[in-house]
């Protein structure tokens, strides 16, 4: 997979427009569509921390292509994509917005907890 592909994944799995990837990363429309279009073979270093930073994907992954594609999170190498996706998305999110998401799941444990004891 080139770099190419691995941006359109990146768009693909994020459901972005490169126009929105462009405004994310600070950087043109015309520079994404290029590496889309295989005009630009490169990105910098900086820039492929930068999408790590925003969207969990390796910076190895991003400039070679080089497995883990999700930074590694913790020492639980064992996660897969979603759950190492899931993660840091919860990463970016406020203290409170952490609460709604814990009580969230509580209420999917109570109601599997309420189904098995009707079973």
């Amino acid at each position: 997979m080139n770099l190419s592909e691995r941006i359109k994944l990146i768009l693909e799995e994020n459901q972005l427009k490169q126009k929105e990837l462009a405004k994310e990363l600070g950087v043109t429309e015309s520079y994404i569509s290029a590496i889309i279009n295989s005009r630009n073979y490169n990105i910098s270093q900086a820039l492929a921390t930068l999408i790590e930073e925003k969207y969990g994907y390796s910076t190895s992954w991003i400039l070679e292509g080089t497995e883990p594609k999700l930074k590694v999170i913790g020492k639980n190498r064992t996660l897969s994509d979603i759950h190492k996706k899931a993660i840091l998305q919860i990463e970016k999110l406020t203290p409170e917005q952490i609460k709604a998401v814990l009580a969230f799941v509580k209420s999917l444990e109570e109601v599997e907890n309420d189904l098995k004891g009707r079973q």
